[in-house]
Protein backbone atom coordinates (compact mmCIF):
# COMPACT_ATOMS: atom_id res chain seq x y z
CA UNK A 1 0.00 0.00 0.00
CA UNK A 2 2.92 2.47 1.08
CA UNK A 3 4.87 1.56 -2.58
CA UNK A 4 1.22 2.29 -3.96
CA UNK A 5 0.70 5.64 -1.76
CA UNK A 6 4.54 6.78 -2.97
CA UNK A 7 3.96 5.70 -6.56
CA UNK A 8 1.28 8.18 -7.05
CA UNK A 9 3.00 10.92 -5.79
CA UNK A 10 1.58 11.16 -2.24
CA UNK A 11 4.00 12.77 0.56
CA UNK A 12 4.32 11.07 3.95
CA UNK A 13 4.88 13.89 6.24
CA UNK A 14 4.63 11.75 9.93
CA UNK A 15 3.09 8.93 11.45
CA UNK A 16 0.03 9.93 13.79
CA UNK A 17 -0.59 7.86 17.27
CA UNK A 18 -2.82 5.24 17.80
CA UNK A 19 -2.85 3.02 20.89
CA UNK A 20 -0.85 0.18 21.92
CA UNK A 21 -1.16 -2.68 19.03
CA UNK A 22 -4.15 -0.80 17.96
CA UNK A 23 -6.43 -2.72 20.61
CA UNK A 24 -8.34 0.36 22.36
CA UNK A 25 -11.04 2.57 20.89
CA UNK A 26 -9.78 5.46 22.23
CA UNK A 27 -6.51 6.29 21.61
CA UNK A 28 -4.05 6.71 24.94
CA UNK A 29 -1.10 5.39 25.44
CA UNK A 30 1.75 4.81 27.78
CA UNK A 31 4.40 6.26 25.70
CA UNK A 32 2.27 9.21 23.53
CA UNK A 33 -0.36 10.49 25.94
CA UNK A 34 -3.98 11.17 24.85
CA UNK A 35 -4.95 11.69 21.10
CA UNK A 36 -7.45 14.59 21.34
CA UNK A 37 -10.79 15.42 19.07
CA UNK A 38 -10.28 18.59 17.42
CA UNK A 39 -13.91 19.47 17.63
CA UNK A 40 -13.60 19.42 21.49
CA UNK A 41 -10.34 18.83 23.04
CA UNK A 42 -11.42 17.50 26.17
CA UNK A 43 -12.97 14.03 24.12
CA UNK A 44 -11.52 11.04 22.27
CA UNK A 45 -10.70 11.26 18.58
CA UNK A 46 -11.79 7.49 19.13
CA UNK A 47 -9.34 4.69 18.08
CA UNK A 48 -7.72 3.27 16.87
CA UNK A 49 -6.85 5.23 14.08
CA UNK A 50 -7.35 8.10 16.52
CA UNK A 51 -4.38 9.95 15.52
CA UNK A 52 -4.89 9.97 11.84
CA UNK A 53 -8.47 11.15 12.23
CA UNK A 54 -6.79 13.78 14.72
CA UNK A 55 -4.92 15.02 12.00
CA UNK A 56 -7.39 14.54 8.78
CA UNK A 57 -10.41 16.32 10.96
CA UNK A 58 -7.78 19.20 12.21
CA UNK A 59 -6.76 20.36 8.62
CA UNK A 60 -3.32 18.78 8.70
CA UNK A 61 -3.32 16.44 5.83
CA UNK A 62 -6.28 16.02 3.56
CA UNK A 63 -6.34 12.25 4.16
CA UNK A 64 -4.48 9.60 6.67
CA UNK A 65 -3.97 6.13 6.52
CA UNK A 66 -5.84 3.40 8.89
CA UNK A 67 -6.40 0.47 9.34
CA UNK A 68 -9.45 -1.60 10.55
CA UNK A 69 -9.45 -4.72 12.56
CA UNK A 70 -13.02 -3.94 14.77
CA UNK A 71 -13.76 -0.66 13.85
CA UNK A 72 -10.24 0.98 13.50
CA UNK A 73 -11.37 3.56 10.60
CA UNK A 74 -14.98 3.55 11.51
CA UNK A 75 -14.66 4.30 15.18
CA UNK A 76 -12.51 7.26 14.89
CA UNK A 77 -14.37 8.49 11.77
CA UNK A 78 -17.04 8.86 13.44
CA UNK A 79 -16.19 10.59 16.52
CA UNK A 80 -14.43 13.19 14.50
CA UNK A 81 -16.73 14.14 11.70
CA UNK A 82 -14.73 11.94 8.70
CA UNK A 83 -15.82 9.43 6.04
CA UNK A 84 -13.95 6.58 6.85
CA UNK A 85 -14.39 3.56 4.39
CA UNK A 86 -13.49 0.58 5.54
CA UNK A 87 -12.92 -2.06 2.81
CA UNK A 88 -13.96 -5.24 1.36
CA UNK A 89 -11.11 -7.79 2.59
CA UNK A 90 -7.96 -8.00 -0.05
CA UNK A 91 -9.04 -4.76 -1.89
CA UNK A 92 -5.89 -4.01 -0.66
CA UNK A 93 -3.30 -5.90 0.00
CA UNK A 94 -1.80 -5.98 3.39
CA UNK A 95 1.26 -7.84 1.63
CA UNK A 96 4.26 -7.43 1.00
CA UNK A 97 5.45 -7.38 4.21
CA UNK A 98 2.34 -9.79 6.17
CA UNK A 99 0.11 -11.97 4.26
CA UNK A 100 -2.84 -11.18 7.02
CA UNK A 101 -3.73 -9.68 10.07
CA UNK A 102 -5.86 -11.00 13.20
CA UNK A 103 -6.93 -13.91 10.42
CA UNK A 104 -7.88 -12.02 7.95
CA UNK A 105 -9.90 -9.56 10.35
CA UNK A 106 -7.59 -6.49 9.38
CA UNK A 107 -7.98 -4.31 5.96
CA UNK A 108 -6.13 -0.81 5.33
CA UNK A 109 -7.67 1.90 3.73
CA UNK A 110 -7.93 5.91 5.17
CA UNK A 111 -10.11 8.43 6.81
CA UNK A 112 -11.16 11.55 5.07
CA UNK A 113 -12.71 14.52 4.50
CA UNK A 114 -15.04 14.14 1.54
CA UNK A 115 -16.09 10.81 0.08
CA UNK A 116 -14.35 12.04 -3.10
CA UNK A 117 -10.70 12.03 -1.48
CA UNK A 118 -11.27 8.33 0.12
CA UNK A 119 -12.21 6.95 -3.44
CA UNK A 120 -9.69 8.71 -5.20
CA UNK A 121 -7.10 6.85 -2.62
CA UNK A 122 -9.10 3.78 -3.37
CA UNK A 123 -8.46 4.06 -6.70
CA UNK A 124 -4.24 4.50 -6.23
CA UNK A 125 -4.33 1.43 -3.29
CA UNK A 126 -6.87 -1.13 -4.55
CA UNK A 127 -5.56 -4.24 -6.46
CA UNK A 128 -4.41 -7.44 -5.69
CA UNK A 129 -1.20 -8.70 -5.30
CA UNK A 130 0.19 -12.20 -5.92
CA UNK A 131 1.05 -12.30 -2.49
CA UNK A 132 -1.73 -11.91 -1.02
CA UNK A 133 -4.50 -15.35 -0.55
CA UNK A 134 -7.33 -12.63 -0.84
CA UNK A 135 -8.46 -10.69 -3.61
CA UNK A 136 -11.33 -8.44 -3.76
CA UNK A 137 -13.63 -8.85 -7.22
CA UNK A 138 -12.49 -5.69 -9.54
CA UNK A 139 -14.52 -2.80 -9.68
CA UNK A 140 -17.05 -2.48 -12.74
CA UNK A 141 -15.04 1.16 -13.17
CA UNK A 142 -13.51 3.46 -11.21
CA UNK A 143 -14.47 4.54 -7.30
CA UNK A 144 -13.72 7.77 -8.09
CA UNK A 145 -16.61 7.70 -10.85
CA UNK A 146 -18.75 5.77 -8.32
CA UNK A 147 -18.67 8.63 -6.00
CA UNK A 148 -19.53 11.09 -8.82
CA UNK A 149 -22.48 8.59 -9.83
CA UNK A 150 -26.66 8.99 -8.94
CA UNK A 151 -27.18 5.64 -7.17
CA UNK A 152 -30.26 5.57 -8.69
CA UNK A 153 -33.20 4.14 -6.20
CA UNK A 154 -31.34 2.22 -3.55
CA UNK A 155 -32.96 -0.60 -1.38
CA UNK A 156 -31.98 -0.12 2.43
CA UNK A 157 -32.23 -1.66 5.27
CA UNK A 158 -31.48 -0.56 8.60
CA UNK A 159 -30.35 -2.49 11.93
CA UNK A 160 -30.81 -0.35 15.20
CA UNK A 161 -29.86 -3.67 18.15
CA UNK A 162 -27.13 -3.98 19.79
CA UNK A 163 -25.08 -7.35 19.30
CA UNK A 164 -24.46 -7.28 22.89
CA UNK A 165 -27.64 -6.27 24.45
CA UNK A 166 -25.92 -2.86 25.93
CA UNK A 167 -27.57 0.65 26.22
CA UNK A 168 -27.42 3.08 23.28
CA UNK A 169 -27.67 6.15 23.53
CA UNK A 170 -30.54 8.28 21.82
CA UNK A 171 -27.65 10.95 20.47
CA UNK A 172 -27.05 7.38 18.55
CA UNK A 173 -30.54 6.75 17.35
CA UNK A 174 -30.87 10.22 16.52
CA UNK A 175 -28.00 9.99 14.15
CA UNK A 176 -29.26 7.07 12.75
CA UNK A 177 -32.70 8.57 11.87
CA UNK A 178 -31.08 11.24 10.22
CA UNK A 179 -29.23 8.74 8.13
CA UNK A 180 -32.54 7.37 7.27
CA UNK A 181 -34.40 10.69 6.64
CA UNK A 182 -31.04 11.44 4.41
CA UNK A 183 -31.72 8.53 2.45
CA UNK A 184 -35.39 8.69 1.90
CA UNK A 185 -34.93 12.59 1.03
CA UNK A 186 -32.83 10.35 -1.98
CA UNK A 187 -35.62 8.23 -2.63
CA UNK A 188 -34.50 4.85 -1.45
CA UNK A 189 -36.47 2.43 0.30
CA UNK A 190 -35.62 1.39 3.91
CA UNK A 191 -36.83 -1.72 5.20
CA UNK A 192 -36.08 -2.32 9.17
CA UNK A 193 -34.64 -5.51 10.30
CA UNK A 194 -33.19 -7.89 12.47
CA UNK A 195 -30.17 -10.08 12.74
CA UNK A 196 -31.09 -12.10 15.46
CA UNK A 197 -27.90 -14.43 15.19
CA UNK A 198 -25.26 -11.46 15.62
CA UNK A 199 -25.22 -11.53 19.12
CA UNK A 200 -22.75 -12.16 21.92
CA UNK A 201 -21.68 -15.38 20.90
CA UNK A 202 -20.52 -14.05 17.83
CA UNK A 203 -19.06 -10.87 19.51
CA UNK A 204 -17.14 -13.26 22.01
CA UNK A 205 -15.86 -15.55 19.45
CA UNK A 206 -14.48 -12.58 17.69
CA UNK A 207 -13.08 -11.16 21.04
CA UNK A 208 -11.41 -14.67 21.70
CA UNK A 209 -9.74 -14.74 18.27
CA UNK A 210 -8.14 -11.15 18.67
CA UNK A 211 -7.03 -12.47 22.05
CA UNK A 212 -5.35 -15.26 20.64
CA UNK A 213 -3.86 -12.83 17.55
CA UNK A 214 -2.09 -11.09 20.11
CA UNK A 215 -0.61 -13.55 22.39
CA UNK A 216 0.91 -14.85 18.97
CA UNK A 217 2.05 -11.20 18.10
CA UNK A 218 3.73 -11.07 21.24
CA UNK A 219 5.46 -14.49 21.02
CA UNK A 220 7.04 -13.33 17.65
CA UNK A 221 8.50 -10.58 19.45
CA UNK A 222 9.90 -12.89 21.82
CA UNK A 223 11.79 -14.60 18.97
CA UNK A 224 12.40 -11.63 17.19
CA UNK A 225 14.23 -9.85 20.51
CA UNK A 226 15.51 -13.06 22.50
CA UNK A 227 13.70 -12.02 25.94
CA UNK A 228 10.57 -11.15 27.73
CA UNK A 229 9.04 -8.05 26.35
CA UNK A 230 6.55 -8.01 29.16
CA UNK A 231 7.87 -4.92 30.42
CA UNK A 232 8.01 -3.46 27.17
CA UNK A 233 4.19 -3.24 26.61
CA UNK A 234 1.36 -1.78 28.14
CA UNK A 235 -0.70 -3.97 31.08
CA UNK A 236 -3.42 -3.93 29.07
CA UNK A 237 -1.75 -5.14 25.99
CA UNK A 238 -0.42 -7.99 28.74
CA UNK A 239 -3.44 -8.78 29.84
CA UNK A 240 -5.04 -9.11 26.24
CA UNK A 241 -1.82 -11.92 25.34
CA UNK A 242 -2.56 -13.99 28.94
CA UNK A 243 -6.16 -14.35 28.09
CA UNK A 244 -5.11 -15.67 24.34
CA UNK A 245 -3.22 -17.93 25.94
CA UNK A 246 -5.67 -19.11 27.80
CA UNK A 247 -8.08 -19.92 25.13
CA UNK A 248 -7.22 -23.20 23.77
CA UNK A 249 -5.81 -23.80 19.57
CA UNK A 250 -9.26 -26.27 19.18
CA UNK A 251 -11.37 -23.12 20.83
CA UNK A 252 -10.14 -20.91 18.36
CA UNK A 253 -10.59 -23.07 15.47
CA UNK A 254 -13.69 -23.67 16.39
CA UNK A 255 -14.87 -19.79 17.56
CA UNK A 256 -13.35 -18.90 13.56
CA UNK A 257 -15.70 -21.94 11.94
CA UNK A 258 -18.67 -20.38 13.68
CA UNK A 259 -17.76 -16.73 12.49
CA UNK A 260 -17.65 -17.77 9.34
CA UNK A 261 -21.00 -20.04 9.33
CA UNK A 262 -22.58 -16.98 10.66
CA UNK A 263 -20.90 -14.71 7.88
CA UNK A 264 -22.24 -16.41 5.27
CA UNK A 265 -25.87 -16.38 6.63
CA UNK A 266 -25.27 -12.14 6.80
CA UNK A 267 -23.93 -11.85 3.76
CA UNK A 268 -26.59 -14.33 2.01
CA UNK A 269 -29.66 -12.53 4.30
CA UNK A 270 -28.78 -9.53 3.24
CA UNK A 271 -27.44 -9.74 -0.28
CA UNK A 272 -31.22 -8.18 -1.45
CA UNK A 273 -30.23 -4.94 0.02
CA UNK A 274 -27.87 -2.45 -1.57
CA UNK A 275 -26.56 -1.30 2.19
CA UNK A 276 -27.74 -1.53 5.67
CA UNK A 277 -27.30 1.27 7.98
CA UNK A 278 -26.03 0.56 11.42
CA UNK A 279 -24.65 2.75 14.13
CA UNK A 280 -20.92 2.58 14.80
CA UNK A 281 -20.75 4.09 18.27
CA UNK A 282 -23.31 3.12 20.80
CA UNK A 283 -22.11 6.42 22.56
CA UNK A 284 -21.51 10.47 21.58
CA UNK A 285 -17.40 10.63 21.34
CA UNK A 286 -16.23 9.91 25.23
CA UNK A 287 -14.98 12.41 27.65
CA UNK A 288 -10.98 11.49 27.56
CA UNK A 289 -9.53 9.44 30.18
CA UNK A 290 -12.87 7.88 30.48
CA UNK A 291 -12.16 4.49 30.04
CA UNK A 292 -9.02 4.61 32.08
CA UNK A 293 -7.55 0.63 31.59
CA UNK A 294 -6.58 0.70 35.43
CA UNK A 295 -10.41 -0.38 36.71
CA UNK A 296 -10.74 -2.21 33.78
CA UNK A 297 -7.19 -4.27 33.70
CA UNK A 298 -7.86 -4.85 37.33
CA UNK A 299 -11.07 -6.75 36.44
CA UNK A 300 -9.58 -8.31 33.67
CA UNK A 301 -6.56 -9.42 35.77
CA UNK A 302 -9.58 -10.84 38.33
CA UNK A 303 -11.58 -12.37 35.74
CA UNK A 304 -7.95 -14.05 34.35
CA UNK A 305 -6.85 -15.42 37.43
CA UNK A 306 -9.82 -17.27 38.31
CA UNK A 307 -9.58 -18.43 34.31
CA UNK A 308 -6.57 -20.65 35.45
CA UNK A 309 -8.01 -22.75 37.33
CA UNK A 310 -10.78 -23.93 34.95
CA UNK A 311 -11.41 -23.62 31.21
CA UNK A 312 -13.31 -20.39 29.76
CA UNK A 313 -16.45 -22.12 29.14
CA UNK A 314 -16.80 -22.70 32.47
CA UNK A 315 -16.46 -19.03 33.62
CA UNK A 316 -18.62 -17.48 30.72
CA UNK A 317 -20.61 -15.02 32.69
CA UNK A 318 -16.81 -13.75 34.06
CA UNK A 319 -15.97 -13.67 30.00
CA UNK A 320 -19.44 -11.46 29.36
CA UNK A 321 -18.79 -8.90 32.01
CA UNK A 322 -15.18 -8.90 30.35
CA UNK A 323 -16.53 -8.31 27.07
CA UNK A 324 -19.09 -5.77 28.35
CA UNK A 325 -16.54 -3.61 29.84
CA UNK A 326 -14.00 -3.65 27.04
CA UNK A 327 -16.59 -2.83 24.32
CA UNK A 328 -18.71 -0.83 25.67
CA UNK A 329 -18.51 2.31 23.75
CA UNK A 330 -18.82 0.34 20.49
CA UNK A 331 -20.89 -3.20 20.03
CA UNK A 332 -21.13 -2.93 15.60
CA UNK A 333 -18.29 -2.92 13.71
CA UNK A 334 -16.81 -6.34 14.20
CA UNK A 335 -19.23 -7.47 12.30
CA UNK A 336 -18.06 -6.57 8.78
CA UNK A 337 -14.17 -7.68 9.78
CA UNK A 338 -15.56 -11.01 10.46
CA UNK A 339 -17.98 -11.04 7.15
CA UNK A 340 -15.01 -9.21 5.26
CA UNK A 341 -18.14 -6.79 3.77
CA UNK A 342 -17.20 -2.93 2.81
CA UNK A 343 -18.11 -0.64 5.58
CA UNK A 344 -18.64 3.42 5.33
CA UNK A 345 -19.00 5.91 8.48
CA UNK A 346 -20.79 9.02 7.47
CA UNK A 347 -20.66 12.10 9.73
CA UNK A 348 -24.63 12.39 9.79
CA UNK A 349 -25.35 14.24 12.72
CA UNK A 350 -23.68 16.53 15.56
CA UNK A 351 -24.79 16.21 19.04
CA UNK A 352 -26.28 19.18 21.11
CA UNK A 353 -22.79 19.33 22.53
CA UNK A 354 -21.12 19.88 19.31
CA UNK A 355 -19.83 16.81 18.92
CA UNK A 356 -19.85 14.93 15.68
CA UNK A 357 -21.64 11.24 15.75
CA UNK A 358 -21.53 9.60 12.56
CA UNK A 359 -22.93 6.20 11.48
CA UNK A 360 -22.25 3.05 9.04
CA UNK A 361 -23.57 1.74 5.77
CA UNK A 362 -22.43 -1.73 4.93
CA UNK A 363 -22.73 -3.24 1.69
CA UNK A 364 -22.46 -6.58 -0.53
CA UNK A 365 -18.67 -8.33 -0.23
CA UNK A 366 -16.67 -6.53 -2.97
CA UNK A 367 -19.40 -3.62 -3.72
CA UNK A 368 -17.51 -0.50 -2.47
CA UNK A 369 -19.15 1.75 -5.41
CA UNK A 370 -22.51 1.47 -4.78
CA UNK A 371 -21.17 2.60 -1.24
CA UNK A 372 -19.36 5.58 -2.48
CA UNK A 373 -21.89 6.24 -4.63
CA UNK A 374 -24.73 6.56 -1.82
CA UNK A 375 -22.30 8.00 0.14
CA UNK A 376 -21.40 11.17 -1.93
CA UNK A 377 -25.22 11.83 -2.32
CA UNK A 378 -25.71 11.40 1.10
CA UNK A 379 -23.43 14.27 1.48
CA UNK A 380 -24.34 16.36 -1.03
CA UNK A 381 -28.13 16.80 0.46
CA UNK A 382 -26.77 17.02 3.66
CA UNK A 383 -24.11 19.57 3.43
CA UNK A 384 -22.25 17.64 5.80
CA UNK A 385 -19.12 18.76 4.12
CA UNK A 386 -18.95 22.09 4.93
CA UNK A 387 -18.39 21.88 8.36
CA UNK A 388 -15.34 21.85 10.17
CA UNK A 389 -14.05 20.91 13.84
CA UNK A 390 -14.41 23.93 15.13
CA UNK A 391 -10.93 23.27 16.95
CA UNK A 392 -12.24 24.06 20.97
CA UNK A 393 -10.51 23.99 23.84
CA UNK A 394 -11.95 22.81 27.08
CA UNK A 395 -13.24 25.32 29.55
Amino acid sequence: MTERHLAAGLVPIATSTSPEHGLRLMTESAAFGITRNPWNTAHTSGGSSGGAAALVAAGVVPVAHASDGGGSIRVPAACTGLVGLKTSRGRVPLSPLVTEGWYGLVVDHAVARSVRDSALLLDLTHGPDPLSPYAAPPPRGTFAAAAVRDPGKLKLAVYRKSPLGLPISAETLTALDTAVALAREGGHTIEEIDLPYIGRDFIADFARTVAAAVAGAMRIEVLRVGRSVSGDVERATRLMSRFGEIVSAGEIYAGLQRLHATSRRLITETAPYDAVLMPVIAHPPLACGAMDPKGADAFIEDVLDRLRLARLLKFKPLFGQLMDKSLWFTHWPAIQNVSGQPSIALPVHVTDAGLPLGIQAAGRPGDEETLLSFAAQMEKISGWQARRAPLRMPA
